[in-house]
């Protein structure tokens, strides 16, 4: 099915959309991925890196955000301050694109977090 050739494509996509989560979310610290296996970081500073939550914990923030995640649909990993963003091989455009978009949305509860 040429899954790993699709992966590496479809991953060049995902790259922009976790750019463009970057560009318009302040709570977004970092965001990289390796083909469809990525990873974003929530924090409350990008200047220092503050966590949005501690390590081995969670904040009212990354609840908000894992909720609406939950609600949305979109089934995925959140822990502490991270959200992986580890779609199936066989993903569409259009179904990482609404992902992404179900991303976006919940990324605005984190924002209210940002300190800096």
């Amino acid at each position: 099915d040429k899954l790993i050739e699709r992966a590496a494509k479809m991953g060049e996509l995902m790259k922009k959309h976790h750019a463009n989560l970057m560009e318009k979310h302040p709570s977004v610290g970092a965001a990289r991925s390796i083909g469809l296996f990525g990873i974003i970081e929530v924090v409350r500073d990008r200047k220092t890196f503050e966590p949005m939550a501690p390590f081995n914990g969670t904040s009212d923030e990354m609840k908000a955000v894992h909720k609406h995640l939950k609600d949305s649909g979109l089934y995925t990993f959140v822990r502490w301050n991270t959200i992986m963003t580890n779609p199936p091989l066989c993903v569409t455009e259009e179904e990482l694109a609404e992902g992404f978009r179900i991303i976006d949305e919940a990324l605005a509860f984190a924002d209210k977090g940002v300190r800096a």
